[in-house]
């Protein structure tokens, strides 16, 4: 079983459901009147899949370590990535499975939740292909850099909202909303975006003579925000990623190393072991000449 879970035609087989269940998803959007056809397509895709999870179950001799989500490794957490998506490819199988018994439960808004859930196996086509895969790692690499600039972007939206609600008195204006904290960090998103900024900025000033603090609110928050802390997020970005790839370079270089090393070793074992055999064979010719002189001197 674990020879045929790990063979090309498993994984190719699982590769054309997964492409052929993408598609469906997309075509099924175009008919929606004959969502009986799709149920029945529905059904014998959640059947393949799950035969596929019970397979790959089997096939591990450790079904607990099918589940497993990180390791430690020299004091560090290290995820593991196919850990991480055995849970996945899991939780799509047994809500497919759940859905299929909708009509069972009192709410049907959980069968139309559970449907959507259905759409999330496209990105399965992640697993399809070597190259999408080291695409993959290297955004997941760069997920808590992702993190970290959203928690500055959400630092510096909470200080202008106090800034701008108490700079402008709870008043709302043409484009500009201050009267509340939500209403602020609202306002502020749509200016980050720099969605008619410039509107923003000369309504709320015009209440105020055009002051040019009310004008330097609105261009510094600009300027921190969809000017600096954007560029810099893209330069940090493009760094980790350029560093992701030397890694992985290096890492290739030192199994490239290590594989020659192998090579090496195996050619002078050969090379060695093909010494000692013609050894041999020089001692066996000198031990028959040897018998041969021997019969030559009995026959005398």
């Amino acid at each position: 079983m674990f020879n045929f879970a790990k063979s090309h035609t498993f994984h190719r087989s699982v590769s054309v459901v997964i492409i052929l269940c993408s598609i469906t998803l997309g075509v099924e959007t175009f008919y929606p009147e004959h969502q009986s056809i799709f149920d029945v397509l529905d059904i014998l895709f959640t059947t393949f899949f799950t035969f596929e999870i019970v397979i790959r179950l089997i096939a591990e001799k450790n079904p607990i370590r099918f589940f497993k989500l990180f390791s430690f490794k020299n004091k560090k957490i290290v995820i593991d990535e196919e850990g991480v998506w055995n849970w996945f490819d899991f939780t799509i199988v047994v809500v497919s499975i759940v859905s299929l018994f909708g009509h069972l439960y009192e709410h049907p808004e959980f069968l139309v939740v559970s449907r959507l859930f259905r759409v999330l196996r496209v990105l399965r086509l992640l697993e399809v292909s070597t190259e999408l895969k080291a695409v993959e790692r290297k955004i997941v690499s760069i997920v808590p850099t992702i993190f970290s600039f959203a928690l500055l972007l959400g630092i510096l939206l909470y200080i202008y909202s106090i800034i701008g609600i108490y700079l402008f008195s709870h008043h709302q204006y043409q484009n500009a909303d201050f009267t509340t904290l939500g209403h602020a960090f609202i306002t502020l998103f749509q200016l980050m975006t720099l969605d008619g900024w410039s509107d923003m900025m000369y309504s709320a000033s015009a209440s105020y003579n055009d002051s040019w603090l009310i004008k330097s609110y609105f261009v510094s928050f600009v300027i921190l925000t969809a000017i600096v802390s954007f560029n810099v997020f893209v330069a940090v970005l493009t760094s980790q990623v350029h560093e992701k790839v030397v890694e992985d370079q290096k890492m290739n270089k030192k199994q490239i190393a290590q594989l020659e090393d192998e090579v090496l070793e195996t050619g002078e074992e050969v090379q060695a072991g093909f010494k000692e055999v013609l050894n041999e064979l020089k001692k066996l010719r000198d031990e028959v000449k040897t018998l041969q002189d021997r019969l030559e001197q009995t026959k005398r």
